[in-house]
């Protein structure tokens, strides 16, 4: 390989390292989970899958990254909408911070509805998981 064709393959890799999207913390699952200033994280699954893999993400990101305990509530602090953290349509930012509802408390839970003030235990989040094998 001649030296100026090296040294553009070797620019245009670099260049594709920069603009790459960073990893943050990735599930089992392989959702992209990203910390937020504001105490929040951002939760991205993969592309296709189900919606219940908002609450799965934000579960293993607790557990794992902020130690969280099983018994610890997540609060949906703003419901699916564009990333911030990550180029991606369909994000949900979860916080372990108690975020007042934007309907009431009800004994009716909806875990797909992302509604800001939505919660569920650690636990009950976990529960949202579709694999199979042991997560913790």
């Amino acid at each position: 390989m001649r030296l100026p064709s090296f040294l553009l393959a070797a620019t245009l890799a670099l260049s594709a390292c920069a603009d790459a999207a960073p990893t943050g913390h990735v599930t089992p699952d392989r959702a992209r989970v990203f910390a937020l200033p504001d105490g929040q994280f951002e939760v991205a699954p993969p592309q296709g899958a189900v919606r219940s893999a908002f609450w799965c993400g934000a579960a293993d990101y607790a557990r794992r990254a902020l130690g969280a305990g099983w018994g610890q509530d997540i609060y949906v602090a703003r419901g699916l909408g564009e990333g911030v953290a990550v180029n991606r349509k369909s994000t949900v930012h979860f916080t372990l911070t108690p975020v007042a509802s934007e309907r009431g408390d009800s004994w009716l839970k909806r875990t797909n509805a992302y509604r800001v003030g939505d919660r569920l235990s650690v636990q009950q989040a976990d529960h949202q998981c579709t694999t199979a094998f042991t997560r913790f």
